[in-house]
């Protein structure tokens, strides 16, 4: 037996767990204070900690299996030895960095639709069509009509328009006659003229006209014309009568010679004469006296 085992009352197990139980008081006491910081004090502690060579002999404890006590069952222990050795805690190491965070997980499946099913619900009936509304204070009756205003005067006479005359005379059937009153072609007078046309041919010839205006004495208001066919009998040649009368009432005459050989005119440059008598209002087989 060591004399280490006969230096105090307790037994090397009792007292390795007092000594245990020692270095954790000092511990707390030391975190409590802040004096230092856990690691330092768990640190410190350990070292004050460690008993100074105490075993249950060469038999129990050798250098290869270092000595653990146990105090008792005091920090939730039991009261038997236990058949190994072991040497005092180490310090606890400082925590390790945190680990990166891990990838996001997939995406789930869609859920199933719920039991509205989110059809859309069918479109509801058309109201029915409001009343009229009443009519306003108008009434909206029709007014009654105007009375028709006064008739306006009388317009002014407006200028007489051109004077335009056509008149035939077929009397043999060798030819016929024309005589024809046109408008002004440059501004000056209306224009007469007389014309003849063919009939010996199958087919009939053409009109062919003399101008009569630029003869003497022509009426400058000449508004109508007629032609008349005198016959001579068996002779060569016979004559017409062409009149005009103008926009005042005055009758004037000029004659042309019929060339039956060839079915033309000869108007010889013919003066215009005033026939005698005029037409007279109310006049009986009379009329106004020439001088």
């Amino acid at each position: 037996m060591s004399p280490r085992h006969r230096t105090s009352l307790f037994g090397p197990l009792a007292r390795a767990r007092f000594q245990k139980a020692g270095t954790l008081a000092s511990l707390a006491l030391v975190l409590a204070a802040g004096v230092v910081t856990p690691a330092a004090a768990a640190t410190r502690a350990v070292s004050d900690a460690k008993p100074a060579a105490v075993g249950y002999g060469d038999d129990e404890c050798d250098d290869h299996h270092p000595y653990k006590p146990r105090m008792f069952g005091l920090f939730g222990g039991d009261d038997d030895y236990g058949d190994e050795c072991h040497g005092a805690t180490g310090a606890t190491g400082a925590t390790g960095a945190t680990g990166a965070t891990g990838a996001t997980g997939a995406t789930g499946a869609t859920g199933a639709t719920g039991p509205g099913g989110g059809a859309t619900g069918a479109t509801g009936a058309t109201g029915a069509t409001g009343a009229t509304g009443a009519t306003g204070p108008g009434g909206g009756a029709t007014g009654a009509t105007g009375a028709t205003g006064a008739t306006g005067a009388t317009g002014a006479t407006g200028a007489a328009g051109p004077c335009v005359d056509i008149d035939a005379s077929q009397d043999s059937n060798n030819f016929e006659l024309r005589a024809a009153l046109t408008p002004p072609a440059d501004g000056g007078p209306t224009r007469a003229y007389a014309g003849i046309r063919d009939l010996t041919t199958a087919t009939p010839g053409p009109f062919l006209w003399t101008d009569l205006t630029d003869h003497p004495n022509y009426p400058q208001n000449a508004c109508g014309i007629s032609v008349a066919q005198h016959s001579q009998g068996n002779q060569a040649e016979g004559d017409m009568r062409v009149d005009v009368i103008t926009t005042t009432g005055a009758v004037y005459e000029t004659t042309c010679d019929v060339i039956t050989s060839d079915r033309t005119l000869d108007c010889d440059n013919n003066a215009w004469v005033l026939v005698n008598r005029q037409p007279a209002p109310g006049a009986v087989n009379g009329g106004t006296i020439v001088m």
